[in-house]
């Protein structure tokens, strides 16, 4: 439930702002607005301010801001007196209109991201060695890594020229550059190496992908309570040896034994300098997945707090960063992508959101709000992008009609108006069933 209740604020403030652009625009632009609201459907409640009605409905994912003359259907006799209407208004005022929706996405984006980084960024992740998906049966080759020379126990010290810190920060560098040669300067025993690496795409994510893990230390971190590693007496600081008699140097060797899917492993554990004989009776669900009920220990960054000044800087540079990478996705969808794993829809989008949200607050209250901060932002930055393209309908498409008005100097008469909104209009309602149905199956897995 707090999920649940988080992702839609977080939604809510996305269409807030995104509506209050419209809204705004509209008053400068001398442009009448009859409703503004947060939500969809029946009126919770509502008040009357000048022209303006003001609601909250009861549909929480959505809103509207509702201007005089925007129905399709209007032309100019519509209205008896025709001051404050959309449709009235010349062209380019119209385009602001439309355009300060998805703008307001991307000033909130910056909003966001440059209040992240007043606080600071904590970031949980294993170091910038790496281990080679090659050594594992569960993986199918050939990869990348392979072919570009890498090898286990590698640190990634750089990519592109571009310092890695941390295993999060190479995660990021290949995600993003999917079929683009890199650069990667790799520390081997202290022999600096330059290695050329171009990422394969991952058709079920749309990321760049090269066939290597983190390189994570044996040492149990966190044992939940009740769980099977619980039961078994594992302890946070125990370093695990041996597991069914197979070696167990990094946290891959614990996996491998996992998937062959045993009842029960015979554990050698070091806690206090001495060496114990532990017995792990594990747990499967009835997808025949195993929970270890264990997590191992991670290492923590945090960059330094920034001054407003440089935090606003940070906060434009991240949105434009971001979304180049939506220009980017967007490509990548055509590339072969499984849709039905890359394209999400609200309720997947509310789902993620709040459990990112939780996951976040259960290390704090600080980083909590920067995980949600930090989604709310990637939404706003693909809400602006996605908004902007020329499809009817959509803002974009909006915002192209009023070019073509302003190139031929004279307005379209409304029927050709009403087939090119009853099209975008046709693409929408699609694209609704699409990730309606992607996200109802992804809710069922879950």
């Amino acid at each position: 439930m707090f999920s649940i209740i988080i992702g839609i604020f977080g939604l809510s403030l996305v269409v807030f702002f995104h509506e209050s652009g419209h809204f705004l625009a509209a008053k400068l632009c001398g442009v009448k607005v009859l409703a503004f609201s947060i939500g969809w459907g029946k009126k919770i409640f509502s008040f009357k301010k000048g022209d303006t009605e003001y609601c909250i409905s009861l549909l929480p994912m959505g809103g509207y801001c509702k201007m005089k003359g925007e129905e399709i259907l209007d032309d100019d006799t519509v209205y008896e007196d025709n001051t404050g209407a959309l449709n009235a208004a010349p062209a380019w005022k119209k385009a602001i209109i439309y355009f300060a929706g998805p703008f307001m996405n991307l000033v909130f984006a910056i909003i966001c991201f440059s209040i992240v980084w007043m606080g600071g960024i904590t970031t949980t992740s294993p170091p910038n060695r790496i281990v080679l998906a090659s050594e594992y049966a569960q993986e199918s080759g050939p990869f990348a890594a392979d072919q570009a020379g890498l090898k286990t126990g590698d640190y990634i010290i750089a990519v592109d020229g571009k310092n890695i810190e941390h295993f999060q920060d190479l995660r990021e560098a290949i995600a993003t550059k999917a079929q683009e040669p890199l650069e990667l300067t790799v520390d081997r025993n202290g022999e600096i190496l330059k290695l050329s690496i171009t990422p394969k795409l991952d058709k079920s994510t749309g990321a760049g992908q090269v066939g290597i893990y983190p390189w994570i230390d044996p040492v149990v971190g966190t044992v939940r309570e009740g769980s099977s590693a619980y039961i078994a007496g594992l302890k946070s600081g125990d370093t695990i040896l041996f597991a069914n008699g197979e070696k167990v140097t990094q946290y891959m060797d614990f996996v491998k034994v996992l998937w062959t899917k045993p009842a029960q492993i015979e554990l050698t554990v070091l806690r206090d300098g001495a060496e114990k004989k532990l017995t792990q009776v594990l747990d499967y669900n009835d997808s025949g997945l195993v929970d270890p009920g264990l997590s191992f220990q991670m290492q923590t960054y945090r960059s330094p707090p920034l001054n407003v000044f440089q935090a606003v800087h940070k906060g434009v540079t991240e949105s434009l960063k971001t979304l180049s990478l939506t220009v980017r996705s967007l490509k990548l969808l055509f590339a072969g992508v499984n849709l039905n794993q890359a394209v999400s829809g609200p309720i997947r989008i509310t789902y993620m959101l709040g459990e990112i949200t939780k996951q976040g607050f259960a290390e704090g209250i600080s980083e909590g709000l920067a995980m949600f901060l930090n989604f709310v932002a990637l939404i706003n930055i693909a809400l602006f992008f996605m908004n902007l393209l020329p499809i009817p309908a959509l803002d974009g498409g909006q915002i192209f009609f009023c070019f073509i008005e302003m190139i031929r100097g004279k307005k379209f008469q409304p029927k050709i108006a009403v087939r090119y909104q009853i099209i975008g209009f046709a693409f929408l309602i699609t694209l609704m069933i699409f990730t309606l149905f992607n996200d109802v199956i992804f809710l069922i897995k879950k």
